[in-house]
């Protein structure tokens, strides 16, 4: 059986990118706070949490102010991933939110 890898990266703009398996990530959600550092993005991107010991590849973490291993936010991005693959995740998290400018000038509603 082959297992489905996703493409994760820190931050959307990250230019350091990891893999992991979809069944390893968890608590998917659409955010604009990336993990690490907290500079906003400008859109929503799916985030979602793993164990920092099980990816592979190269992601801006580093252990040294943590006991590893714990749980890290990633960001999973569409142009990383395969088409496939994204449409799953999204499934998974549901359509993206809409902007609050958008939102302002749709005269959309939202709790």
């Amino acid at each position: 059986m082959v297992m489905e890898k996703v493409k994760i990266k820190r931050q959307w703009n990250d230019w350091r990118i990891a893999e992991v398996e979809l069944s390893k990530l968890s608590e998917f959600r659409w955010s604009k706070e990336p993990g690490g550092v907290r500079a906003l993005a400008s859109q929503y991107f799916i985030h979602v949490y793993v164990w920092c010991d099980e990816y592979e590849g190269d992601l801006a973490h580093s252990c040294q102010h943590w006991s590893a291993p714990h749980s890290i936010k990633v960001c999973i991005t569409k142009a990383d991933n395969d088409p496939t693959t994204f449409a799953k995740i999204k499934a998974l998290v549901g359509d993206k939110p809409v902007y609050r400018k958008l939102q302002k000038r749709l005269k959309i509603n939202r709790p």
